[in-house]
């Protein structure tokens, strides 16, 4: 007879932060063991989801490095406690379901019965199952946002950041008088026409409250706050819904309660503010869009910021374009010189006519080639931090194991099981996402990058500069360096994520 193969298995175990623990993880691995040694099931792999909701498979790194390794063919079925621990989202589940199909693994559950999702009975079974698990979410999310609503309407503090001029004392808001002056400031400045950067250089450095200078993004936002006007908002928009993303849409469940917070600024103040900020909203949807060739493509060598284009006008009339910091531009901590926009442009375009005039494309996508599919993605400080955490975590289970046992010891060893999750699935995606470069499609890239350089639109000019031109470096005296080549993107899109020759060129 001829014996029947054993059934590969990982195990997958998830608890979420309400009412559970790190033994839950323990109790639903031991079930899952006892399970697969009735069933003649070899666990060959197991992965721990520690605090992590069940409404989200995006946000848990061990269920993501399941898959991953469920595609590397590194098992046969995936062994859960309940559908609950997979997921108690309905479109997440059947969507891991028929992942999982297609990968040729099955799905087993130690405490439901789950068929082939095909089958319209076992279908509905299972629908019901998950369908119940997300009911109970949703029950326990909307009286949760019931017992927060209650609080709201008291005018209550409830997480984030207190706007600077404010600290939070029991949930109250409290003005911080020194900070409060600056608010006025900026408040009266602006309303009686100053702009964003007379206000910054007046105010001088200004920390904020995530422990950067005050600069013209938060100036925006600040001179938008009704807050200030003491005037409590919470629920303004719905951003995410099931820990979703949505969109950040107006909700019309908004609680909005005058005077329930000490004012900053007089209405009036606030009226002038808002009046003239709208002015000047609809003036710039009438002006010319200026275009600035080399966008997010020049990067300043003294802070790592990306210069911004940026047009001034003198007294009579005429305008200069020219390239500036982005921290020197928004919050004045950079001294780094402004770049001439048509010098550099010119001079940029140059480079590249010699560059596409070789055309020598077959050899130069071929030497692309064999540096990029040479090239391994840098793991050293993942991989050292990885070992380091395996070895706390292998003394801690010792420390366990001669007698020690302390909260305070558990609760690091979760922690640290938790980082570990986190940096084997870093280097199980930056390792599985590294890919092979084609000769034959970095030619064409070439040619055509060579089409839209000669062309005469400026969009597609655009972007024959965005392949061949990976980035343009500024010192603080104004020089730069301009880096020639080709982009190849590696793994997801992305100008932090690309492989590249250059050739440089200096300007003083």
């Amino acid at each position: 007879m001829k014996a029947v193969p054993v059934l590969r298995a990982a195990s997958y175990a998830r608890y979420s932060t309400q009412n559970q623990d790190g033994n839950s993880i323990a109790y639903q691995f031991n079930r899952i063991a006892e399970y697969c040694q009735k069933n003649d099931i070899k666990l060959v792999a197991h992965y721990a989801d520690e605090a992590q909701s069940g409404t989200n498979t995006e946000n848990r790194p061990e269920f993501l490095r399941m898959i991953s390794d469920a595609g590397k063919g590194l098992f046969d079925a995936v062994v859960i406690y309940d559908i609950t621990r997979g997921s108690r989202d309905v479109a997440d589940w059947f969507e891991f379901r028929k992942t999982m199909r297609m990968l040729g693994v099955r799905v087993i559950s130690v405490n439901d019965n789950l068929g082939d999702i095909l089958d319209p009975s076992a279908f509905l079974q299972e629908l019901i199952g998950v369908g119940i698990g997300q009911h109970q979410v949703l029950t326990s999310r909307a009286k949760s946002l019931d017992g927060v609503a209650v609080k709201a309407k008291q005018g209550a503090f409830l997480g984030g950041y207190a706007p600077y001029g404010y600290k939070i004392i029991d949930q109250q808001y409290h003005i911080v008088p020194s900070e409060a002056e600056v608010v006025r400031k900026i408040f009266q400045m602006y309303a009686d026409g100053a702009g964003y950067g007379e206000i910054i250089k007046t105010i001088g450095p200004v920390m904020g409250r995530r422990g950067r200078p005050i600069g013209e993004n938060t100036l925006h936002f600040m001179l938008k706050n009704e807050r200030y006007t003491g005037v409590y908002i919470w629920n303004a928009h719905i951003n995410r819904v099931m820990r979703k993303w949505v969109g950040g849409k107006p909700n019309p469940n908004i609680v909005r309660i005058e005077g329930a917070i000490p004012a900053i600024i007089d209405k009036a103040t606030w009226e002038r503010v808002q009046s003239r900020m709208s002015e000047r909203k609809n003036n710039a949807r009438y002006k010319a869009k200026r275009q600035y060739l080399l966008s997010g493509i020049i990067v300043c060598a003294a802070c790592g910021s990306h210069y911004v284009g940026h047009t001034s006008t003198n007294k009579k009339g005429f305008e200069t374009r020219y390239y500036v910091c982005g921290n020197k531009y928004r919050t004045r901590t950079c001294k780094a010189k402004n770049i001439n926009a048509n010098q550099i442009e010119e001079f940029v375009m140059l480079q590249l006519n010699a560059f596409f005039a070789e055309e020598n494309f077959t050899a130069y996508a071929s030497t692309i080639a064999d540096i990029i599919n040479s090239a391994s993605p840098n793991l050293e400080a993942e991989k050292r931090e990885l070992l380091e955490v395996s070895e706390k975590i292998k003394n801690g289970m010792n420390a366990i194991l001669s007698g020690l046992v302390l909260p305070e010891l558990q609760d690091e060893l979760a922690r640290l099981r938790s980082r570990k999750s986190e940096l084997e699935t870093i280097i199980a995606k930056k390792e599985s996402c590294r890919q092979k470069a084609n000769p034959a499609k970095i030619e064409m890239l070439l040619r055509n990058a060579h089409a839209q350089f000669r062309s005469n639109d400026y969009a597609s000019v655009r972007r024959a500069v965005e392949l061949c031109v990976p980035k343009i470096e500024v010192d603080p005296d104004g020089s730069y360096t301009v880096h020639i080549g080709v982009v190849h993107t590696i793994g997801s899109p992305g100008r932090d994520n690309v492989v590249y020759t250059t050739v440089r060129y200096t300007v003083a």
